[in-house]
């Protein structure tokens, strides 16, 4: 008999999308002398199919499974029209479920504990009226214990251990796929679904759970409909998904190290919203001092524990947080590595929000690709900068502008920022000059893009200058504090157009991905500890996906209307 054994991939990245199926698959090991599933019905509904056949089109997965319960393989391969549905669909659809080996195996003890407890409860059938009330006490003590040790060993198999198989069968099917990024859609029994997710887990696989929520709708009816066919017929069925929380086991602990005097409570409390048990706030840190914090932090837990701690570095000052990110790194070494985050005043995650919000935006809009385009970046701080590596490294010809009128070294202060970005990351940025109103306009005549980022506070564009722009442009502004970067530009805009061919992307609408952002950077440095670092490079990454997903999950609605019945013509 194969051994029960859940062992990590190797090699592979493997995520599971667990649908919650509308009944428990019925499963016993004996079977009983009446129906234990009552009237409930095990047959899926339109609905579900119809939400089913949805998912697969947004997740296209690799594979996907489903438990066997008390079907044989050819009757879950030929009478099952969940198959059908996945056969279309050309993706392979695999029964997974504890073997019939162990089952067997199984049956075999609890059949010898069942011939043990008939033999008893004849035995106390037999006692006569008069008969030691003792003896009969003992007795029914005895049928008792028998009976809790059965009822044990079948809620095991019936959840433990065939979760256990089952995970392990999706673990099988997920190593013969010749990828390393692999999806698995798993049509699990609502039973067994916490179940299976927290095996999962425990090895480091990420999850999702979604549970399909039906909801009537009715689009009209009459107060006293006259056939029932009149209720059908203005019915209709809407499922959503619900997407089911992770329950975390252990404790997770995230030290947030800011070079700042104060700590930012903004990322302090993302991090609780995130999921992080425990958020330990270090101040004025600096290259000196973060190596004993670094490593007091990963010789407190053993390689187990350390999967569940992760280092946030953030402070206002961009270089000095790279130095400390330098440190922390070089501190590490092989078991004792942890996943590290990187936003020094939240720079990285604001720019990398920017620029995806952008280019999706081009697309939606179809006014073509961000990497075609010429970009001009108002404000030369750590979003503007940030900003200004990313679009550089996608392809964009990009222009970073110094606006501060009080700058006497202008041009040497641009022509030192090129250098800089040639020299640290390797990318062409020109630095522009533009203190006046004219200057600021002959940039924004070359651009296709313009990203303001100024100073809080700090108004770049006014109204005169966008009446001078002819051709089709974007424009977005992070600058959430009156007055706002853009004259006339509201918070929530998203692509409108403020004047003719000139379309705005305001603060809260990047503020919105951002803030989603950084949460998801923080919920995936604990879920995934991989010992990696999170800089804007995967939080652009980390955007683009949120974009996309919050694209799909508006999909992922499905209306079943009931079918109006044809009605039949009396013959004369």
């Amino acid at each position: 008999m194969k051994t029960l054994e859940i062992t990590p991939l190797e090699g592979k990245s493997l995520k599971v999308i667990i649908l919650e199926k509308e009944y428990s698959e019925p499963f016993w090991l004996i079977q009983p002398s009446s129906n234990p599933s009552g009237n409930i019905s095990t047959k899926s509904s339109i609905a579900f199919r119809s939400f089913l056949e949805k998912l697969i089109n947004e997740v296209n997965p690799d594979f996907a499974t489903e438990e066997l319960g008390n079907r044989s393989i050819q009757d879950f391969s030929q009478n099952n029209p969940l198959r059908q549905l996945f056969q279309e669909k050309h993706i392979p659809f695999h029964g997974v479920d504890i073997s019939e080996e162990a089952k067997s195996y199984i049956l075999s003890s609890l059949e010898e504990k069942k011939q043990l407890k008939d033999y008893i409860t004849k035995a106390l059938e037999e006692l006569s009226s008069d008969a030691d009330d003792i003896k009969r006490e003992y007795l029914l003590a005895y049928e008792q214990s028998i009976q809790e040790e059965i009822d044990a060993l079948e809620r095991e198999v019936k959840f433990s251990v065939r979760e256990s198989w089952i995970v392990m069968g999706i673990l099988e099917k997920a190593r013969k796929i010749e990828k390393e990024q692999i999806t698995c859609l798993h049509l699990s029994s609502p039973e067994h679904v916490n179940g299976i997710k927290k095996l999962l887990e425990s090895i480091d696989i990420e999850v999702e759970a979604i549970k399909p929520v039906k909801k009537l709708i009715f689009t009209s009816i009459k107060s006293s409909p006259e056939k029932l066919e009149d209720i059908l017929e203005s019915m209709q069925i809407q499922v959503k998904p619900l997407v089911k929380k992770t329950s975390e086991e252990y404790p997770y602990i995230l030290l947030f190290l800011d070079t700042d005097e104060r700590a930012s409570p903004f990322d302090i409390c993302m991090a609780y919203d995130a999921g992080y048990n425990v958020v330990m706030p270090y101040e004025n840190v600096t290259t000196e001092n973060v190596k004993q914090i670094v490593q007091d932090a990963i010789f407190s837990r053993d390689p187990k524990g350390l999967k569940h701690t992760c280092f946030f570095i953030g402070g206002k000052n961009m270089e000095k947080a790279e130095e400390v990110l330098k440190v922390v790194r070089d501190s590490m070494f092989p078991p004792f590595q942890v996943n590290t985050i990187i936003d020094p005043g939240g720079a990285y995650t604001t720019a990398a929000a920017m620029v995806a919000k952008v280019e999706d935006a081009l697309a939606n809009s179809k006014l073509g690709n961000l990497k075609d385009k010429t970009c001009a970046i108002f404000g030369t701080g750590a979003v503007g900068r940030v900003a200004a590596i990313l679009l550089a490294r996608l392809g964009c010809n990009v222009m970073i502008v110094s606006l501060n009128p009080n700058r006497k070294d202008g041009e040497e202060y641009v022509e030192k920022l090129s250098n800089f970005f040639k020299k640290n990351y390797s990318v062409d940025v020109e630095g522009v000059f533009a203190p006046t109103p004219e200057k600021k306009v002959e940039v924004m005549k070359k651009a296709d893009v313009i990203l303001c980022a100024p100073k809080a506070g700090v108004q770049v564009i006014t109204k005169k200058m966008l009446n001078e722009l002819k051709l089709a442009k974007v424009i977005a502004d992070v600058n959430a504090v009156p007055p706002f970067g853009v004259e006339g530009i509201k918070l929530k805009d998203d692509m409108r157009e403020i004047v003719p061919g000139i379309f705005t992307i305001g603060a809260l609408t990047i503020g919105k991905l951002k803030y989603k952002l950084e949460k998801e950077i923080l919920k995936e440095a604990r879920r995934n500890n991989k010992g990696i670092v999170y800089n804007y490079n995967q939080a652009l990454q980390l955007a683009r996906e949120l974009l996309k997903e919050e694209t799909s999950l508006a999909k992922l609605v499905v209306t079943v209307k009931y079918p109006k019945q044809e009605k039949s013509v009396k013959k004369g």
